[in-house]
């Protein structure tokens, strides 16, 4: 791995030391060893504990393929800030929904206003801007934050870190100009520490965790509370290979969603993410209108017809997954989320 992976490794680490210590117990504790500890390792957990969208992004940045300063590289560390902030803006976004759905918030006028326009087609910029009007729209309201550190954490200053990309990515991105090896080379240097600064910022994210609602399971014996027995997938990981768990609660979370938990110790703090980020793993193809799906965790990124445009996380095709059993709640769902933050029907 070359020095500049192994700085941003160093920095993101330590910052996530302090909202979570436990993480160093996942190193060696070899005192002899502790001053060549491998930093693949310490990459290993930074990817494990953010959440899948951002750490299959990180994962690709690390590996062998991605060591030298070339175009690839730069490619990679684009990809993996827009996801970071495609993660961050549907946090937001869903608090903001729930929120006003339980009248805890009022939306201001500059972001109900826009909002609608912003979502139908997301862009770098767009997160952006959501990322900044929600956050400003939290501030003017002295609302709480689900995740308290994005309060305490996006300030002026990480708004500013964040325009810094769009233009770059417009221009760098999109391949609107040549750059020359030299020029890759000092930007991928210069990129690479700015985007350990935004996962510094984000690196309270350990503390909590992204799951998926497999199953719930209703037991229910005589003259006794009902308990719900969730199934649910770990998505916090280095693959795709999630771990399963069970949780027995007496409340019960929304079906076949995908949440960020505060603890899987209890199913009363969580936030849905869904449906702008959905899980088809459960999905079974019992025909033929259900081959082009593919079985991953999906981002939302686009909004046409009545259709429902998502990404994929793993798989790299481009998936029509009108096909889903569960489409219609989703569109459902979409709907609902852009009449109640707008405050005006959606605009098809």
């Amino acid at each position: 791995m070359v020095a500049t992976n192994e700085g941003l490794i160093q920095k993101v680490f330590q910052e996530m030391l302090i909202y979570k210590p436990s993480l160093q117990k996942m190193l060696v504790a070899d005192e002899e060893e502790e001053e060549n500890l491998d930093p693949r390792l310490q990459g290993d957990i930074i990817i494990k504990n953010f959440p899948w969208p951002v750490g299959i992004e990180l994962r690709r940045l690390f590996s062998a393929s991605m060591r030298q300063p070339d175009r690839g590289r730069l490619d990679q560390i684009f990809k993996t800030i827009e996801r970071t902030m495609q993660f961050i803006s549907f946090v937001m976004i869903c608090q903001v929904w729930k929120d006003k759905k339980e009248g805890k918030l009022v939306v201001s006028d500059n972001l109900a206003k826009d909002f609608q326009g912003r979502m139908l087609v997301l862009s770098m910029g767009n997160y952006t801007w959501l990322i900044r009007a929600i956050g400003s729209n939290m501030k003017e309201k002295s609302a709480p934050w689900f995740l308290p550190e994005m309060g305490e954490n996006f300030d002026s200053k990480f708004f500013a870190a964040l325009d810094f990309w769009v233009p770059e990515r417009n221009e760098v991105g999109h391949y609107q100009i040549n750059l020359t090896q030299e020029e890759i080379e000092r930007r991928c240097v210069e990129y690479e520490e700015k985007l350990a600064y935004i996962l510094c910022r984000i690196a309270f994210l350990c503390k909590y965790r992204l799951v998926s609602v497999r199953e719930i399971k209703v037991n229910h014996q005589k003259n006794q509370l009902a308990k719900f027995n969730h199934v649910v997938d770990i998505l916090n990981s280095s693959d795709s290979d999630f771990t399963a768990k069970e949780l027995e609660e007496e409340k019960f979370a929304e079906s076949q969603s995908v949440l960020l938990m505060k603890s899987l110790k209890n199913m009363e703090e969580y936030l849905n993410l869904s449906p702008l980020i959905i899980d088809t793993n459960s999905e079974v193809i019992d025909n033929k209108e259900k081959f082009d799906i593919k079985k991953d965790i999906f981002m939302y990124t686009k909004f046409r017809s009545d259709h429902l445009m998502y990404i994929g996380t793993e798989v790299t095709e481009k998936c029509d997954l009108r096909s889903l059993h569960n489409y219609n709640i989703l569109l459902e769902q979409f709907k609902d989320m852009i009449v109640t933050i707008s405050g005006k029907p959606l605009e098809a």
